[in-house]
C-alpha cells in the first residue's frame, strides 16, 4: 500500500491573519494533512534529489511551489498569483476577497497619501544609492591573437 506524500504549505499575503488556517499549495487544509514547509520542499529536494522527492511529496504541491515565488521572493508574484486564483478558472466563484482587500488598500492609501510618497521616494532613494554603490561589471579580457 502506498504512504500518502507530503503536502506544501501555501505562503500567505502579509496581511492576512496567521490566525486562518492554513492551506496547502493543492489546496486541501494543511491541518488535516501531513504538510510541510516550502524551504522543508526545497532543502527535501536539495538532499534527495528531484525523483526521490517526487515520491514523498504532492506532485500538485511540488509543481505549484515551484512555479510561484513568495511575497518575500517578489511581491509583484505573489499578487499574480492571488489574481489568478481568485479570477481565473472563469470566474469559478473563488470569492472577491483580494479585489476587497486591494480597495480597502487603496483607501487606506488615500488616507495616508503623505506617508505612501515618503515610503515610495525612501525605496527609489535606496534602490539608487545601492546601484551606485556596485562595483562596475568587469570587463571581459581581450583574447591576445597570436600569429605563428
Amino acid at each position: 500500500m502506498k504512504e500518502p506524500v507530503d503536502h506544501i504549505v501555501r505562503p500567505r499575503l502579509p496581511w492576512r491573519a496567521e490566525s486562518e488556517p492554513a492551506i496547502t499549495e493543492c489546496g486541501f487544509d494543511a491541518s488535516k494533512v501531513k504538510a510541510i514547509t516550502r524551504e522543508e520542499f526545497f532543502q527535501r529536494r536539495k538532499d534527495l534529489g528531484q525523483q526521490r522527492t517526487a515520491m514523498l511529496t504532492c506532485m500538485t504541491c511540488s509543481q505549484t511551489a515551484e512555479r510561484w515565488e513568495t511575497w518575500e521572493q517578489d511581491p509583484r508574484k505573489a499578487i499574480e498569483r492571488e489574481v489568478n486564483w481568485e479570477c481565473g478558472w472563469r470566474g469559478s466563484g473563488r470569492g472577491e476577497r483580494l479585489k476587497d482587500e486591494l480597495l480597502a488598500i487603496a483607501t487606506l492609501i488615500a488616507a495616508h497619501s503623505e506617508e505612501f510618497k515618503g515610503l515610495l521616494a525612501d525605496m527609489n532613494a535606496r534602490r539608487q544609492w545601492l546601484e551606485r554603490k556596485e562595483p562596475p561589471a568587469a570587463k571581459p579580457k581581450k583574447a591576445k591573437t597570436v600569429y605563428w
